[in-house]
């Protein structure tokens, strides 16, 4: 009896132990929210509303295009707005346009946006300024943190020792989606390059952000968000934001909302930073983040992708004849299914996060999509965007 009664008391410890939680879990899913302590970010009380443009007849051969191309994707919502009205909208079987999904790494776009935001106000000075100006105890663990800066970890420049790609419960990205005490992990970092030299894309960096937030406004994470972009960019919904098992905001990741309320990020950026009149961040922070000349060359900036259209071919005699159609001079590479393909610069921008969760921002169209479901294959939005350049010459 008093065997069963150490094992069953065993059992339950390791049940709350975060490898063990991952092991269980396996691997991330839509329902995440679920088994995860969630914070309420709460809505609007002045909403702002897209207008519904559905039906309309110039779109047809973009509706037909989608539907099709849909089938099959894992894609739960699937949304264009184009100049304020949904011109566009795919919802799965049981998907209703008002359910809360998760944003995965979407999240990060946000936690740059209050960035800039705190840059506008003065909390933080200058992106230029030491990460340990904020964060002083972190000076003892690596020389060269006396190098890094805030705009290093916005560029996923930060040379942390931090592996984003290890699928295994004791690695340390797991264990940070999976409730390790992100304020402890923090502490502990350590450099494995000199800062700014390597673009790596280590979710902890945006993590880091969030606590020099803190630290720079007085304020937490969700209220920050509440108070600086949620209500002001009219939410119609509340938001679910999860934590870990310190009490704090899984700031990389984990924002559960709807599509319409994920939209609205996009619609501030392709206005500039203006929302209906009111500036919520400076135009000057939204042209540095979004300008396509530095986007191309860093991949990404401030928290947002840049963007490339991709064409694929058999094989590399067929991609160089297509390039020499097209009086391009795009190095020709190759994917590892084998295929050949040059990437095009675009002009495009978007906040993503795992599954294919998008953000996309088109501003010669003034276009914005959203696309939110399953993990699946990268869909080619910059292709839906030329059909609606094309649907509205």
């Amino acid at each position: 009896m008093k065997n069963s009664f150490f094992i069953f008391v065993t059992l339950l410890l390791l049940s709350a132990c975060v490898p063990l939680r991952s092991i269980k879990y396996l691997v991330p899913d839509l329902n995440d929210s679920a088994k995860f302590t969630n914070v309420t970010i709460q809505k609007s009380a002045t909403p702002f509303h897209f207008k519904f443009n559905l039906g309309n007849k110039v779109f047809d051969s973009l509706k037909n295009h989608l539907d099709t191309t849909l089938i099959g994707t894992k894609t739960n919502a699937f949304i264009i707005i184009k100049n304020d009205s949904i011109i566009y909208q795919y919802l799965s079987s049981g998907t209703n346009i008002n359910a809360k999904q998760p944003s995965f790494s979407v999240a990060k776009s946000f936690i740059g946006t209050l960035v800039g935001i705190a840059v506008d106000r003065g909390e933080i000075k200058s992106t230029s300024e030491l990460v340990i100006k904020y964060l002083p105890e972190l000076a003892a663990n690596d020389q060269r943190y006396q190098q890094l800066t805030i705009q290093h970890l916005l560029d996923m420049r930060s040379g942390f020792n931090y592996n984003e790609r290890s699928f295994n419960p004791f690695s340390k990205i797991v264990r940070s989606y999976y409730g390790a005490d992100l304020k402890k992990m923090v502490g502990k970092l350590k450099m494995k390059n000199e800062p700014g030299k390597v673009f790596e894309y280590q979710s902890i960096n945006t993590q880091v952000l969030a606590f020099i937030l803190q630290k720079a406004t007085g304020k937490n994470i969700q209220t920050l968000m509440q108070e600086r972009l949620w209500q002001p960019l009219g939410a119609e919904s509340d938001a679910l934001w999860s934590l870990d098992d310190g009490g704090n905001i899984k700031a990389f990741c984990c924002i559960n909302a709807t599509a319409l309320d994920f939209a609205k990020i996009g619609r501030l950026y392709l206005n500039g930073g203006n929302w209906n009149g009111k500036q919520l961040i400076s135009k000057q922070w939204v042209d540095i983040t979004t300008n396509p000349d530095t986007l191309t060359k860093s991949r990404y900036k401030n928290q947002f992708w840049a963007t490339r259209d991709f064409s694929f071919f058999k094989d590399s005699v067929s991609a160089v004849t297509a390039l020499g159609k097209e009086g391009l001079t795009y190095p020709v590479e190759r994917n590892p299914d084998g295929r050949y393909f040059y990437a095009k610069k675009v002009y495009d921008y978007k906040a993503q996060g795992m599954f294919n969760q998008s953000v996309y921002v088109n501003p010669k169209n003034k276009v914005i999509i959203v696309r939110l479901g399953d993990r699946q294959k990268k869909l080619n939005f910059h292709r839906f965007v030329q059909d609606v350049g094309r649907s509205t010459k």
